[in-house]
């Protein structure tokens, strides 16, 4: 008996095929893989944009690890990042949208890595002469930002991602079981570009089909026990 594939990810293909269905043009007429691959792009973005505000986990990505290379002297004022143009292979991650959690150690041991503190949202980095370890980031302008330390060292990053862009017919298609709400997006969007009476409809579908993808999302995250972390190991307030 032949082995079935366990894949349960769709192509670019057979989301324009259903496209071309909903519009009325099964045979490619008009509406080409070339013509539509850009709508269903657009559609692509905004189930991925609405998933992950949903939380669903499939956007995570952990354990990219970088190099935060030594600082040449200590100086209050000096900060050092990470960015998109970092010299290659520290730079960010292609697929990155928003860092969620770094960890620090020593670059080249075998130690543990250590969390460290998120300062975004708390007043950003202070002004201190740079230690040996970074313990402290930031995110802003779109680059990691650390007050730099006397060392070498390795970080260990947890960040949210987005999927590339589907560019032919064999693109896999990373969301699971989004076929309709690709299609619908994709169709309403087509069929709008030319006037289509029928646009709002598939945008409607699109709407629902999005929303059962988000509440499948939820649901599958409610059955995750979670347990809050206590207020010190979150802010990095240590008590007296």
């Amino acid at each position: 008996m032949p082995v079935v594939g366990s894949s349960a990810y769709n192509t670019a293909g057979q989301i324009t095929s259903l496209v071309r269905s909903l519009l009325n043009d099964a045979q490619g007429n008009l509406f080409t893989d070339a013509v539509l691959l850009p709508y269903v792009n657009s559609a692509y973005r905004k189930v991925q944009r609405a998933m992950g505000n949903a939380g669903a986990g499939g956007f995570l990505t952990d354990d990219a690890l970088l190099v935060v290379t030594a600082v040449s002297a200590q100086d209050s004022s000096l900060q050092v990042s990470i960015t998109d143009a970092t010299a290659p292979p520290n730079q960010l991650p292609t697929d990155l949208l928003l860092p969620l959690k770094l960890w620090e150690r020593v670059n080249g041991s075998s130690d543990d890595f250590s969390e460290m503190v998120d300062l975004t949202r708390h007043g950003g980095l202070p002004s201190r002469p740079q230690d040996s370890i970074l313990s402290v980031w930031e995110w802003r302008t779109d680059g990691i930002y650390f007050l730099g330390a006397t060392q070498d060292t390795q970080i260990r990053l947890r960040y949210l991602k987005a999927y590339p862009d589907l560019t032919d017919a064999t693109s896999p298609v990373l969301v699971r079981n989004s076929q309709e709400a690709l299609a619908f997006a994709g169709a309403a969007l087509a069929g709008w570009s030319r006037g289509s009476p029928l646009a709002e409809k598939w945008d409607d579908a699109a709407a629902d089909a999005i929303e059962d993808l988000i509440i499948q999302a939820v649901k599958r995250e409610q059955q995750t026990a979670r347990r809050r972390r206590p207020f010190s190991s979150r802010s990095g307030y240590t008590p007296f």
